[in-house]
């Protein structure tokens, strides 16, 4: 597949044009925030450093907003489909196989080969960074490991009860992040005792285990128990509790891939 080189929150009307060319965005950009600065305090000095000359003085928190930013641009709309996978709910992963046109597990492997190898260019590396970035954050929301049937929840409205209704993906995406009321780095520093506690383990499991996890969220997230697709009191508190340990395991795992990337192997522990 050949590759082309080439903030705050997204603007909202931004958001809403580059949501139509496809299956919608992983973690909304106050997701991929919170992942990007929780990697960024755990990568060695190498990989903070070459991060930096890569990224053109940006963190992980910002560069990881690149690849929905550039997504509805035409040399760049081959990059959709990369954004996730479809698998059936009683499927296994280890039968699973891969689109011609490529899906997340391809992405994150190929990106993270790109960024440790020195022959690439340099233009060629930042934009495997800025991919593994923002690929290994969307795994973890789980309807990024969805079912094609209805377009990972892009296809079914539901009622969160805070101004109207909007489809499951973007709930996900976006509503369950914010359902804390806390701001990015509020949120980040909320996570410290989780990430200590599990951080170790967390590394320690594969693409496919993250993958796994995704798939296995399914009965929480299709649980609605409300009428007319009304999300109950239960419901947002179970999406609050599973949002942050995924955007945690997403930022300790985002890290320990860069760092095994960038670092010398001695200093790329968890």
């Amino acid at each position: 597949m050949k590759l082309r080189s080439s903030l705050r929150w997204l603007p909202i009307a931004l958001f809403v044009a580059l949501a139509a060319f496809g299956q919608a965005y992983g973690f909304g950009a106050d997701g991929h925030r919170i992942a990007g600065l929780i990697a960024q305090d755990r990568l060695c000095a190498e990989a903070e450093q070459e991060v930096r000359t890569l990224g053109q003085s940006q963190g992980l928190d910002q560069l990881g907003l690149w690849a929905d930013w550039i997504r509805g641009e035409p040399e760049w709309q081959h990059s959709a489909p990369w954004h996730y996978m479809n698998i059936p709910d009683s499927a296994r992963l280890e039968d699973y196989r891969h689109p011609p046109e490529g899906d997340i597990l391809w992405a994150i492997r190929h990106f993270a080969t790109t960024l440790a190898d020195r022959q690439e260019s340099i233009a060629e590396r930042r934009d495997a960074l800025r991919f593994l970035i923002h690929f290994v954050v969307d795994i973890h929301q789980p309807l990024h490991v969805g079912r094609e049937s209805d377009r990972g929840g892009n296809m079914i409205d539901v009622d969160p009860g805070t101004g109207g209704p909007v489809n499951l993906h973007r709930f996900w995406d976006t509503d369950a992040v914010a359902l804390s009321g806390l701001g990015v780095e509020d949120y980040v520093r909320s996570l410290a005792g989780l990430i200590e506690t599990n951080a170790v383990t967390w590394v320690q499991d594969t693409l496919m285990d993250w993958a796994r996890e995704s798939q296995s969220l399914r009965p929480d997230v299709y649980d609605f128990g409300g009428r007319a697709n009304r999300l109950t009191r239960d419901y947002l508190e179970n999406a609050e509790r599973i949002t942050r340990l995924r955007l945690a395991q997403a930022g300790v795992r985002l890290a320990a891939e860069v760092n095994r990337a960038l670092c010398d192997p001695a200093d790329a522990s968890p």
